[in-house]
């Protein structure tokens, strides 16, 4: 009876030091991946040198804008409130060192899409945030069973 005691402990225990080894494991892979980068640096200036970000003035798209400045990137901020995108702009160019353009537009008017057109001409463009938050209409949809004006409207420059 003493044997199989023991071998009971014995087996007990190393089930528990495999379990404590099994999560200091997975503990170190959530340290090393927010230190270790999934994609180099260059990667995002191949795809071009400027990002565009629309509803930069706030929240998720300032948070895109401040990012991408510090991998790299030249950014175009797009956002209807002019004072905001100016003081953004100011602190992107400060911390992060890159060129930054601002371009005013309120997404509600049909009349914009030629004025950016315009800003945007002759800039190497590889991403763009679209996080200003319109949509044609209310029932989300594929972007290729959009109406034909909003792809146009869309469409590379």
């Amino acid at each position: 009876m003493g044997d199989a005691l023991e071998q009971f402990f014995i087996l007990t225990g190393l089930l528990v030091c495999l379990a404590c080894l099994v999560k200091c494991m997975r503990f170190s892979r959530c340290i090393l991946l927010n230190y270790w980068k999934v994609l180099p640096k260059p990667f995002l200036r191949s795809m071009g040198q400027w990002a565009v970000i629309t509803g930069a003035g706030d929240g998720i798209g300032k948070a895109y804008s401040f990012e991408l400045a510090k991998r790299g990137l030249d950014v175009v901020l797009i956002s209807r409130t002019l004072e905001k995108l100016e003081a953004i702009a100011t602190e992107i160019e400060r911390t992060a060192g890159r060129s930054v353009k601002i371009i005013q537009a309120d997404f509600t008017n049909d009349d914009i899409y030629e004025h950016i057109k315009e800003k945007l001409t002759g800039l190497e463009i590889g991403i763009l945030v679209n996080n200003v938050g319109m949509l044609p209409n209310l029932l989300p949809s594929h972007f290729l069973n959009a109406p034909d004006e909003i792809q146009v409207s869309c469409s590379p420059v």
